[in-house]
C-alpha cells in the first residue's frame, strides 16, 4: 500500500521553534479550520483560507521568541491560544487579544507548555513544574534535559501526569513533585506524544481491549527510532518500536497519531526528523507500522498536525525550520473531489475549472511578484541614499545544529541548517580528525593544509550551490585526542556576517551512553579511583572524557551508575561514582587508561591527592584481537581489491572474454562500485584501526609497569603479514 499526496504551501513564518502551530477547532457553519502559528520573532498570527487566498485574522506585534504553542484542554479553552515566551505564559483568544498573562517564578526558558483550566505544567531545561491559579503547585527535577511534555491521567483517572521526554533515555513519569516511575527507551527521547483518540477508542471497545484502561502514548529519539508505551499507574507496557535504521533516517523532531490518513479506520502514525524527511505510517493486522510514505522536505519538520485549512478535505499541516507552513491532502488519486481517493472522479469539466483556476492564480502571483521587485529596488536606492559610507552589520542568524556520533559508520555526522541559504561553512579543528565526503552533499569542498603548530590540525571550507540551506558533514576523531571542532556558517545575504558553533571532541568520544550493557563472557578489568573528592567531583571528570553524561549530578542520590558501549568495536565500560570513589569496568584497556590520565591529571592540577588501584583480566588480550580481527581482515582484503581494480579494469577494456581471469577476480570487477564507494567513503579506515591496535598495546603494559613504544616496530611487522595468533602473542609479550 502507497499514499500520494497533493502539497500546498500555506504560509510562511520567520524561523520556528518544535510545537509553534495549532489548528483551532472548526467552527459552527465552516468548512475550513483556522491555523495559529507563533516564530523566533515573538509573533502570534492567526489565519484561514477560502478559495485558495490566506485570509489573516490577527497578527501580534514581535517581541521575545514564541517557544511553544498550544491550545487549552478544556472544552471551553479549545479556541485560546496559549503561548510560551522566556518565563511567561500568554494567552490569546481568537480574535487576538491578550486575556491572560503569566509569569513563572522559572529562572529558565520555558520550552514546553500544557494548559488544562485553571493548571499551568511547564518545564525549563531540567525542571518541569505545575501551576494551579497562577500559584506554584508541584515541582519536579530531572535527572536530565528535558526535551518535551506530554500530560495524561496515569495513575488516576482524574489527575493529570507530566510524562517528561529525557535527554539520557528516559521517559518519565511524574506524581505531584515525585518521580513514579521511568521507562527506558534507545536513545535520547527528543518527542512525546498522548494517543487521546486511541484511548477514546479502547474506553469504548470495553475490556476485550488489550490496552483497556492503559495510556498510549509515542516517542521519538535523537537516534531515529519511534516506539509505543502504554502506562497506567502500575506498570509499563511496551509497544512497537520503529528501527531508526530504516528509511532516510535523521533524529525525530515531531510525531502525530491523532488522524487516519489511509481511511482504513485506524489512526496512522506521521513522523517528522530533523534531516526533513517526512514520513506515513501505516498499523497492519498485528498493530505493527507500515510505511506507506515517504518525502524529503530539505528542511527541518518542527511541528505536524491535522486538519482542514486549505481546502475543506482532511490534510497534513506542517511547521518546517525556516517557517515554511505546507498542507498534504492524502489520496491515492489528487484529482478525486475527496481526500482519500474514495470519492468520485471528477469530470472533465471540473478539471478545466480547476486548470482556469491554477492559471489565474499563477498570472496573479507573477503580477504580486512583479510589484514586490518594484518595491525591493526602491527599498534599495533608499538604503544607499541614507546609509551613503556606513556598513550595514546584519544581526546573527538562527542556526539549527546537531553534533551527533554516527553508530555505523562510527563518525561524527555534523549538520547544519539555516532559514535562508548559506554561502559557505569552514570548519576547524585543534585535534586530528579526518574530514569524510558525504553521499548526497551537493557543497564543494576546498581542505587546507594542516598547521600542528598553530593548533590547526584539520581545516576545509564548503562551499554551497544556489539556495542550500542545509549541509550535513562527517568527520572521524581518534580515541584520546580530545579538543574542539568549531564551525562558521555563512549565509548568501548581504551583507555578510558569520555565525560559530562550537563542538567538544571528548577523550573517548566513540563511546555512547547504553541503557543496559551485557558483560556475561567479557573478562572486564576495574580501575579504582579513591580520594577527597565528592561525587560531583568524579561526575564532572566523567563528564568531560564520556558523551551524553548530564550536565550535573542528581540531587539525593548517593551513587551513580552509567553505561557504556564503543560503537566500532562493541567494546563496553561501566562507570560507577559515589563520594571518595569511582569505579570503572571495561572488557579493553583504553578506555580505563585515558580516563586514569585525565583523572589524575585534572587531580594534580586541583592538588588533590588520589590513590589509584585495578585488576586486569588476563584474557583481555585474547578478547580484544578476536572483536578487531574481523574488521582489520575485511579493511586488508578491501584495500587489497582497491588496489586491483584498475589493473583489472585494463584488462577488461582490452579483452572481450574474461574466463580466463579466477572467480576473485571476477567478483572484484561485479564489486567495482561498492569498493570504490567505501574507500572513498572512509579512506585511510586500515590506517586508523592500525592505529587502535597500537594504543591498545602501548595502554595494555603501560598498566603493567613497562613502556614498550618502542617496540611498536613489532607491531607494524605483525600487521604487515597479518595473523591473529601472531597479534595476540607480540600484545602479550610486549615485542617480536
Amino acid at each position: 500500500m502507497s499514499l500520494s499526496f497533493a502539497r500546498t504551501d500555506v504560509t510562511q513564518t520567520s524561523q520556528a521553534e518544535r510545537g509553534c502551530m495549532v489548528v483551532l477547532p472548526l467552527v459552527r457553519g465552516k468548512r475550513q479550520q483556522k491555523l495559529g502559528l507563533g516564530d523566533s520573532e515573538g509573533v502570534l498570527q492567526a489565519l484561514g483560507c477560502k478559495k485558495d487566498e490566506r485570509i489573516p485574522v490577527f497578527k501580534t506585534l514581535p517581541g521575545p521568541p514564541v517557544t511553544c504553542l498550544v491550545t487549552g484542554r478544556a472544552p471551553e479553552q479549545r479556541d485560546k491560544l496559549f503561548a510560551s515566551t522566556g518565563q511567561a505564559v500568554r494567552g490569546i483568544n481568537k480574535k487576538g487579544k491578550e486575556f491572560f498573562r503569566f509569569t513563572t517564578n522559572l529562572t529558565e526558558t520555558i520550552r514546553n507548555v500544557h494548559v488544562h483550566h485553571t493548571a499551568i505544567w511547564a518545564t525549563g531545561e531540567y525542571v518541569s513544574n505545575m501551576y494551579v491559579n497562577c500559584k506554584d503547585a508541584h515541582f519536579f527535577m530531572s535527572n536530565d534535559k528535558i526535551n518535551h511534555l506530554a500530560v495524561a491521567p496515569v495513575i488516576l483517572p482524574d489527575e493529570e501526569n507530566p510524562i517528561l521526554a529525557c535527554q539520557d533515555r528516559f521517559v518519565r513519569v511524574v506524581q505531584g513533585s515525585d518521580l513514579y516511575y521511568e521507562a527506558s527507551v534507545n536513545g535520547a527521547a527528543t518527542v512525546i506524544l498522548r494517543c487521546e483518540a486511541n484511548d477514546d477508542a479502547r474506553a469504548a471497545a470495553g475490556a476485550q481491549e488489550t490496552h483497556a484502561g492503559r495510556k498510549e502514548v509515542l516517542w521519538g529519539t535523537e537516534q531515529g527510532s519511534v516506539g509505543q508505551l502504554f502506562l497506567d499507574g502500575e506498570a509499563v507496557q511496551r509497544g512497537w518500536v520503529l528501527d531508526g535504521k530504516r528509511g532516510r533516517g535523521g533524529g525525530v523532531s515531531a510525531v502525530y497519531a491523532e488522524a487516519d490518513i489511509t481511511g482504513d479506520g485506524v489512526n496512522d502514525v506521521v513522523v517528522g526528523r530533523d534531516n526533513g524527511a517526512f514520513e506515513v505510517y501505516s498499523l497492519d493486522r498485528n498493530g505493527e507500522p507500515v510505511r506507506v510514505y515517504e518525502r524529503d522536505l530539505n528542511e527541518a519538520v518542527q511541528c505536524i498536525s491535522h486538519g482542514s485549512v486549505s481546502t475543506a478535505s482532511p490534510e497534513l499541516l506542517v511547521h518546517t525550520f525556516s517557517g515554511k507552513v505546507l498542507a498534504f491532502r492524502p489520496g491515492a488519486d489528487t484529482q478525486t473531489i475527496d481526500g482519500f481517493a474514495l470519492g468520485v472522479p471528477q469530470s472533465q469539466g471540473q478539471v478545466k475549472a480547476a486548470s482556469d483556476e491554477v492559471r489565474q492564480r499563477v498570472a496573479g502571483i507573477k503580477q504580486h511578484l512583479t510589484q514586490l521587485s518594484k518595491e525591493v529596488d526602491r527599498a534599495r536606492k533608499a538604503y544607499v541614499e541614507f546609509s551613503g559610507d556606513l556598513i550595514a552589520v546584519d544581526g546573527p542568524t538562527k542556526i539549527l545544529d546537531k553534533f551527533q556520533l554516527d553508530s555505523e559508520s562510527a563518525c561524527y555526522k555534523l549538520s547544519l541548517e539555516a532559514p535562508s541559504a548559506m554561502f559557505a561553512v569552514s570548519i576547524h579543528s585543534n585535534v586530528p580528525l579526518d574530514l569524510l565526503d558525504v553521499k548526497d552533499n551537493a557543497a564543494i569542498c576546498s581542505r587546507s593544509m594542516p598547521d600542528p603548530a598553530n593548533g590547526t590540525f584539520a581545516l576545509a571550507t564548503y562551499r554551497m550551490q544556489e539556495s542550500t540551506n542545509r549541509v550535513d558533514i562527517k568527520m572521524r576523531a581518534i580515541e584520546g585526542q580530545a579538543g574542539q571542532v568549531r564551525a562558521y556558517v555563512v549565509p548568501r545575504q548581504s551583507p555578510k556576517t558569520c555565525v560559530e558553533r562550537v563542538y567538544e571532541i571528548k577523550p573517548l568520544c566513540l563511546h555512547r551512553r547504553a541503557t543496559r550493557v551485557d558483560t556475561a563472557g567479557r573478562p572486564m578489568s576495574e580501575l579504582r579511583i579513591q580520594g577527597q573528592f565528592t561525587l560531583d567531583d568524579m561526575h564532572t571528570w566523567v563528564g568531560a572524557c564520556l558523551n551524553e553524561v548530564p550536565a550535573r549530578a542528581p540531587v539525593g542520590q548517593a551513587e551513580l551508575t552509567y553505561e557504556f558501549e564503543n560503537v566500532l568495536l562493541t567494546t563496553v565500560l561501566q562507570v560507577t561514582v559515589r563520594d571518595g570513589e569511582g569505579r570503572f569496568r571495561s572488557d579493553s584497556i583504553t578506555p580505563l587508561a585515558l580516563l586514569k590520565e585525565y583523572i589524575a591529571r585534572e587531580a594534580t592540577n586541583l592538588k588533590m591527592r588520589i590513590n589509584i588501584s585495578y585488576d586486569l583480566a588476563d584474557a583481555t588480550v585474547a578478547h580484544f584481537c578476536k572483536i578487531v580481527h574481523p574488521k582489520l581482515l575485511y579493511q586488508l582484503n578491501l584495500t587489497g581489491q582497491s588496489a586491483l581494480i584498475e589493473g583489472l579494469k585494463e584488462i577488461r577494456m582490452q579483452e572481450d572474454d574474461l574466463s580466463f581471469l579466477s572467480d576473485e577476480y571476477r567478483a572484484i570487477l561485479e564489486e567495482e562500485t561498492r569498493i570504490v564507494a567505501e574507500i572513498k567513503e572512509q579512506p585511510r579506515q586500515l590506517d586508523y584501526i592500525h592505529g587502535i591496535i597500537k594504543d591498545f598495546f602501548v595502554d595494555w603494559h603501560k598498566f603493567k609497569g613497562s613502556n614498550v613504544k618502542h617496540m611498536l616496530s613489532a607491531i607494524d611487522q605483525v600487521l604487515d603479514q597479518y595473523s591473529l595468533e601472531r597479534l595476540v602473542a607480540v600484545i602479550e609479550r610486549g615485542g617480536p
